[in-house]
């Protein structure tokens, strides 16, 4: 688990400091406010611990987490993700987090190339998986994803692209158990299953299989959480980063979807999620109210950020104050 982080100087966030994280939390804001890179550097951060002496992996974890931020934000040099300012020129950017209870320190400056500077040395294997799931669907990309970074070895498609294709892969093994719950609301959302053969995916509903070009995006995106569930990719203590779970989803879907997520948080699995959407901010304020649990939730701007709790209730932001300027409007129009 993830249990705190402060960030510094990557790319637009100047300074990011998030204490007493809980099962669920949400970054909300405008664009270009940091949303998806936040998600990409804890994801970054977490996945090279789980590499580190996983196997036969013989890298130092310095070596590792320098080649996963590389792969991961596809940057000539490292160094590009320091933020840039005309006055400082000696900008560093640093990350802390708590993560298994584990304290870890990365730096860097602005002149990186492919490794890190001063990082935490001693470190310890984490086994338990975590995974990104993109805004954009992966399956109708699935081979063009293999080819780009196995072969080819090209950027386009980045790590957490190539990892989600890999977790994917592994054949379901009825390991399920902890999650029964969300495989029922799985199913009944998507009603039929993903599947992967001879290299393809498909749609079979009832009788039918449906080529993965002609299924619709929505039953994509639910039909990969299904599939990490069938195969044991997500157990217990595992950590979900969602990047705009609204995308391609009736709002209908993306409540039952949150459902989902409320249930998986249940059984020990930690979730971060970036959104924009009133729907999504509006259920998992619910789920707070209903369970009684802590959801922590980012407001980013371009110069600070709010932190509130769902279990409060809805805060200020950008997002609800355009629904209230358009609800005003409306009013003004009737009027």
């Amino acid at each position: 688990m993830i249990e705190n982080f402060s960030i510094t100087n990557l790319a637009n966030i100047k300074s990011l400091q998030i204490d007493n994280l809980s099962s669920i939390n949400v970054f909300t804001g405008e664009n270009a406010t940091g949303k998806t890179m936040i998600l990409s550097i804890l994801y970054t951060l977490s996945k090279s611990l789980e590499n580190f002496n996983r196997g036969n992996e013989n890298k130092t974890f310095k070596e590792i987490i320098s080649e996963k931020l590389y792969w991961v934000f596809q940057v000539n040099k490292l160094g590009d993700l320091v933020s840039k300012d005309r006055e400082d020129k000696s900008k560093h950017f640093e990350i802390k987090a708590t993560i298994d209870n584990q304290n870890l320190f990365i730096t860097f400056g602005d002149s990186a190339n492919k490794t890190v500077g001063n990082i935490t040395e001693i470190v310890e294997n984490r086994q338990e998986n975590s995974i990104f799931i993109p805004a954009k669907e992966v399956l109708s990309l699935f081979s063009v994803i293999k080819t780009s970074r196995n072969r080819d070895n090209v950027f386009g498609f980045d790590d957490t692209y190539l990892d989600l294709v890999k977790a994917l892969e592994q054949e379901p093994r009825k390991n399920y158990k902890y999650f029964i719950e969300s495989k029922k609301i799985l199913n009944n959302l998507i009603n039929g299953k993903i599947l992967y053969e001879n290299g393809a995916w498909f749609f079979r509903k009832d009788r039918m299989k449906i080529s993965i070009f002609s299924t619709a995006e929505g039953i994509k995106k639910i039909g990969i959480i299904d599939r990490l569930l069938a195969n044991g990719y997500i157990q217990p203590d595992s950590i979900m980063f969602i990047d705009e779970p609204e995308s391609f989803l009736h709002p209908r879907a993306v409540v039952d979807f949150l459902d989902i997520i409320a249930l998986l948080a249940q059984n020990k699995i930690q979730i971060f999620i970036a959104t924009h959407s009133y729907f999504v901010i509006n259920k998992l304020m619910l789920v707070a109210k209903k369970d009684n649990i802590d959801i922590p939730i980012i407001s980013l701007a371009k110069d600070n950020y709010v932190i509130d709790n769902l279990k409060d209730g809805l805060p200020q932001n950008s997002i609800l104050d355009t629904l209230v300027t358009l609800y005003e409007d409306e009013l003004d129009l009737a009027l």
